[in-house]
C-alpha cells in the first residue's frame, strides 16, 4: 500500500470527466473543457472540485448541480481491489452522494484514472501537478 499511497498523494489537475452511455454516446457532465483539481494529503485527507469552464451567474440554483462539484473528507486505499474510498465529511450539495464513494484507480505516467465502482461507465482522468 505504501507505493500506491506515494503515487496518489499530491495535487492533480482534471484532464476530463466523461460518461459513456450503453449505446456508446460520450457525455461530458461538466463540459468537454471542464476544469478541476483533486488533492490527496499524506495524512489521509482529500478534496475535489470540478467546474464548467464557462459558468454563468447563478439565476436558478437547481442548475448549479450541473455546473459545479465539490466535496472533501478522508480517503482509504484498498490495494487488493485497486480502489480508493472517498469518505465524505461534507459536500456542496448535501445528500448528493453516498457517504463513501469508491473509485477504481489506474496510473500511467503522470496520469491517474478514477472510475466509479457503482456500475456506471464513467472516467475522471487527472494529471499530476508538478512544481514549476
Amino acid at each position: 500500500m505504501a507505493d500506491i499511497a506515494k503515487q496518489i498523494v499530491g495535487t492533480w489537475r482534471l484532464v476530463h470527466s466523461i460518461s459513456i452511455s450503453p449505446s456508446g454516446e460520450t457525455e461530458y457532465p461538466f463540459g468537454s473543457d471542464a476544469i478541476g483539481y483533486i488533492c490527496y494529503s499524506e495524512t489521509g485527507i482529500m478534496a475535489v472540485q470540478i467546474s464548467r469552464r464557462d459558468r454563468k451567474p447563478v439565476t436558478d440554483p437547481s442548475n448549479l448541480a450541473h455546473e459545479y462539484l465539490a466535496y472533501f473528507g478522508r480517503y482509504e486505499i484498498d490495494t487488493e481491489r485497486q480502489v480508493v474510498r472517498h469518505i465524505l465529511e461534507s459536500e456542496l450539495f448535501p445528500g448528493g452522494h453516498s457517504d463513501i464513494l469508491e473509485r477504481r484507480y489506474r496510473f500511467e505516467g503522470d496520469l491517474m484514472s478514477l472510475k466509479p465502482t457503482d456500475g456506471t461507465n464513467r472516467e475522471i482522468l487527472w494529471q499530476r501537478v508538478r512544481n514549476r
